[in-house]
């Protein structure tokens, strides 16, 4: 077996009409993502908003009012106030891990990070339950002031991820899924 072989896996001949050899990887420590050019600033001021979204009073704080609405409407111990204010904070706790990979990987003005299937989703989702968090008056997080280059970083994960083109890398270069 050659060096190769040992770093790569096993080969076998082309497939879908290349001429050459192609190597299998295994699955476990390789994963298809979107390589995506992103800023240093954009990404900085997506951590931003996370941290102001972490920093801002949870809605749990209000779940013994949020519980007695409940307990009004729909009657007595059918939907818990808690476990749905938890159920809320989970768009962030779901994009920290991928903006803590992405910052380690992006030391430079521009750089490229690895977008897995669903990270996409996970940043528009957190994004969506922030511009709420604003738009709510009983509410009192605020949007930070750069919102707006987060939300660039935001559209240019979706031009990245709004193709066929995919990379294979290893899994040590990504967030924890």
């Amino acid at each position: 077996m050659g060096i190769l072989e040992q770093m790569l896996g096993k080969t076998r001949p082309g497939e879908q009409g290349i001429e050459g050899q192609s190597y299998t990887l295994p699955k476990e420590t390789h994963d298809f993502v979107y390589p995506v050019a992103i800023r240093r600033d954009e990404l900085e001021a997506f951590a931003e908003l996370v941290a102001a979204e972490a920093d801002a009073p949870p809605l749990a704080d209000t779940s013994d009012d949020l519980q007695s609405v409940f307990d009004g409407m729909i009657g007595e111990g059918e939907v818990n106030a808690e476990e749905l204010a938890e159920q809320l904070s989970s768009p962030r706790q779901a994009v920290e891990p991928i903006l803590a990979t992405w910052q380690d990987a992006v030391d430079q003005d521009i750089g490229v990070v690895y977008a897995r299937v669903g990270a996409y989703e996970n940043l528009l989702a957190f994004v969506k339950f922030c511009k709420q968090r604003d738009e709510d008056g009983e509410d009192p997080f605020e949007l930070p002031e750069t919102f707006s280059e987060a939300a660039a970083l935001l559209k240019r994960l979706e031009a990245g991820t709004d193709t066929q083109y995919r990379a294979l890398v290893h899994t040590d270069l990504l967030p924890d899924e």
